[in-house]
């Protein structure tokens, strides 16, 4: 197996011995937990805001707020194993390629 690249390096890599996806997967990872975190938050402000004229649907909203927020970050979370999961797959077909 050939040494570790640069991001730039592995993007123009023409042989795609180097894969660009397993090295951007926590700032992807990151950026959605970002999106997930500010949904929240508006999520949950709109909840106060129904406070005001229905006390039943805030409270309900206020309550789903964080499970709606766990429940997202899990589904982010288990997609981006299942796409690392399946390059390293990959790398480790290689590598016993490579062996034979």
């Amino acid at each position: 197996m050939p040494g570790n690249k640069g991001l730039f390096a592995t993007l123009i890599d023409t042989n795609f011995d180097h894969m660009v996806t397993v090295k951007m997967i926590k700032l992807i990872y990151r950026l959605e937990l970002m999106v997930i975190t500010l949904l929240a938050i508006v999520m949950a402000w709109y909840g106060l805001a129904f406070l005001q004229w229905n006390t039943t649907l805030g409270i309900m909203t206020l309550i789903a707020t964080p499970i709606v927020w766990l429940f997202l970050v899990l589904i982010s979370r288990m997609a981006l194993e299942f796409l690392v999961n399946q390059f390293k797959i990959s790398e480790y077909l290689r590598a016993i390629k490579d062996k034979i």
